[in-house]
């Protein structure tokens, strides 16, 4: 998977440890939470300026590093892929919205309001349902008006605000654009589940952080997919090789032995009081 707008270190002979660790598709969506959370823009954002984290599985990892709470699985997620089937989290168990941060204040609510004030710099932060190796990604869609996602881009794109996607290499598929065209909530004959529609993010257009971002900006060390699948808790998992220095392999060992070891506690989401 290409680095996107993370410059990763080549392959060295100065590299003189390595490693290979299996990622379950849990530990890879908190090691990406974490990097998320460290990037020096986004704690910029929790200071000043705006930022939206819209909710899903790999996000909620990025909302409780950034402010010690967790907004909850099921209340922050809308969108699912479960039981066999393509979903949404019933209305009466969704939490209050996206997850906001406008001049050092946090709430939970519609983005849309906050989006009209972002400028250059400004921050969205998005989950993922595809990737592809040449670093396209793309994102299902329930709604049918495009969602949070559909409600962003255009104004990303057009006033110079970042998009960040943290999504894990377990979501990897050949080809996003061979994808585009394909779906649609009222093209598709039958479908498992909720029709969906379909949209692109091509290279260059977000800042895409997996779980060899994630790996490279806490650690330092280069991550390679070697293997991926598994049976029983390893279905999902994704087998990487380390290089770096000895002490890079150790700290990134150690990060996801703990990465392992952590579990949210799961007391739902409390909106912090008025500043």
């Amino acid at each position: 998977m290409p680095p996107m707008n993370i410059s990763l270190p080549s392959h060295s002979s100065a590299a003189t440890a390595s490693a290979v660790v299996v990622v379950r598709p849990e530990e890879g969506q908190r090691l990406i939470g974490r990097a998320v959370a460290a990037l020096p823009q986004v704690q910029a954002r929790t200071r000043s300026g705006r930022m939206v984290i819209v909710g899903g599985t790999t996000t909620r990892y990025v909302a409780w590093f950034l402010t010690g709470r967790d907004p909850g699985r099921e209340s922050f997620a809308v969108g699912w892929i479960r039981d066999g089937a393509l979903g949404e989290t019933p209305p009466s168990g969704r939490g209050p919205g996206p997850l906001l941060f406008e001049e050092g204040l946090h709430s939970r609510g519609w983005p849309a309001p906050l989006l009209e004030r972002f400028g250059k710099g400004d921050i969205y932060i998005k989950g993922a349902n595809a990737i592809d190796p040449h670093g396209n990604a793309a994102v299902l869609i329930g709604s049918p008006t495009g969602g949070t996602i559909g409600a962003a881009l255009a104004i990303l794109l057009a006033r110079g605000g970042e998009l960040i996607l943290p999504v894990s290499l377990h979501k990897s598929i050949p080809s996003v654009p061979a994808a585009c065209g394909l779906l649609g909530q009222t093209t598709l004959e039958r479908s498992m589940g909720v029709p969906v529609g379909y949209i692109p993010i091509m290279a260059g257009c977000a800042t895409l952080i997996t779980e060899i971002q994630a790996l490279h900006l806490l650690c330092g060390v280069q991550a390679t997919p070697v293997a991926a699948g598994g049976v029983d808790d390893c279905l999902g998992a994704t087998v990487l090789h380390l290089q770096g220095t000895p002490q890079q392999v150790e700290q990134a060992w150690n990060l996801l032995a703990e990465a392992r070891e952590t579990h949210i506690p799961s007391q739902p989401y409390t909106q912090p009081p008025p500043a």
